[in-house]
């Protein structure tokens, strides 16, 4: 009797070292195929990243997802934290990093008497809303990289690189019929600051920027 009974034992151990190889196995391998996926899509879980900067892109070539707002940002070097970022909730544009001068611009842009005072009745209740930014004169023509007419401003101060969602937020809501473009001048450069980096309320334009080094 007490024979079998160890025999017994033994086997029951056997399978129970068996099984927990199994169970350390599955996880192991479920562990490495996550990390697969990090290493595959480029994204790094990290303290540094926070809520709030530019999307969106069609131009060249490439074309983003529209509306999607949700972004995370970087924080560049020595320790300041300034936004860059651009992180939509599908994880697929990069992080940039912004220049330590004026962060973003807007480009509002009109084509024609109607589109004209509309644009200019958007500036003056961004002029109400935002009085810390700074506004240019309409450029009834196309200039530089932009196809049609348009006003500009910016956010005029480093300092003012977060309330990058609340001028988003307002351009989305009073927009219209407006084309409007935000960008930031990052590390990136011009090209991909006015592509991959850029955020677009409205039908998005050509730019002209082939010309432009990528």
């Amino acid at each position: 009797g007490k024979i079998h009974e160890t025999q017994a034992r033994r086997l029951i151990m056997k399978h129970i070292r068996y099984l927990a190889a199994i169970v350390v196995t599955a996880i192991f391998c479920s562990s490495t195929a996550n990390h697969g996926r990090f290493l595959v899509s480029g994204f790094r879980p990290s303290s540094t990243t926070v809520a709030g900067s530019p999307t969106r892109r069609m131009n060249g070539d490439a074309e983003w997802m529209r509306g999607t707002t949700l972004l995370r940002t970087t924080f560049n070097d020595n320790n300041n934290d300034g936004d860059g970022g651009n992180f939509g909730v599908n994880e697929q544009q990069p992080i940039f990093t912004l220049k330590q001068r004026n962060p973003y611009d807007v480009h509002v842009y009109y084509d024609g008497e109607d589109e004209r005072q509309e644009a200019m009745d958007l500036q003056r209740k961004m002029q109400e809303k935002f009085d810390w930014m700074r506004f240019y004169n309409p450029k009834d023509r196309p200039i530089g990289p932009h196809p049609v007419p348009m006003w500009e401003a910016d956010f005029g101060s480093y300092d003012n690189r977060h309330m990058w969602i609340d001028v988003r937020d307002f351009i989305e809501k009073e927009h219209g019929t407006l084309s409007v473009l935000i960008h930031p001048h990052s590390l990136d450069g011009d090209y991909a600051d006015h592509t991959k980096n850029a955020f677009w309320a409205g039908e998005i334009l050509d730019l002209r920027i082939q010309g432009w080094r990528k």
